[in-house]
């Protein structure tokens, strides 16, 4: 036989071992095992997808729970802070209502003519009657122009805000107040 021949048979025998081999396998044809492949692929996928969902609800109820307790912890501070406000509020009524009480005492007593001691005085009279009654025995304060020579020197040497602020060091907006105050109490004089 002639070498040829010999390649042939072999070729067929192969061909036919193929063939028969996925017959030997359970009879199973490339589509079925494609879709048990699909099928399995598959299951991993949505196996994949259930473990992420568990892992986003677990995500979600803990930041609820930490939205819950930081809410809670605001709460408590908001009322904590409400507490203190109606407390701060009813120590200003307390303190101004002694204080009125305190004035209409030592007004009593001048108008009755009853001496009042030093000491009663001090204890009675509020903040804002002390502040006035310093301000008319006191000496004359001294003009805003007297406090910021300086600035009203430069000012009336015709020297630009600009070059008063770098001057003196002082800001550009307190200078230009100054100047305002000035001006307001040159009008009242």
């Amino acid at each position: 036989m002639d070498p040829w021949l010999y390649i042939v048979l072999l070729g067929l025998a192969a061909l036919m071992y193929g063939w028969m081999l996925p017959k030997r396998g359970g009879g199973k044809s490339p589509e079925e095992d494609l879709a048990k492949n699909m099928e399995v692929t598959l299951e991993q996928y949505m196996a994949d997808i259930g473990r992420e969902n568990d892992e986003l609800i677990d995500l979600v109820t803990q930041m609820k729970q930490d939205h819950a307790s930081r809410l809670a912890a605001m709460q408590e501070q908001t009322s904590e802070l409400r507490q203190r406000v109606v407390e701060l509020e009813r120590q200003d009524r307390h303190s101004a209502d002694i204080s009125q009480l305190a004035a209409g005492l030592v007004r009593e007593q001048i108008y009755s003519g009853a001496p009042v001691q030093e000491a009663e005085q001090n204890t009675l009279v509020s903040p804002l009657e002390e502040h006035v009654a310093i301000e008319e025995t006191a000496e004359p304060q001294e003009t805003i122009r007297d406090r910021y020579a300086e600035l009203f020197s430069l000012h009336g040497q015709g020297k630009s805000l600009d070059s008063i602020v770098r001057q003196t060091g002082m800001q550009r907006g307190e200078v230009q107040l100054i100047l305002q105050l000035a001006e307001r109490e040159g009008q009242h004089d």
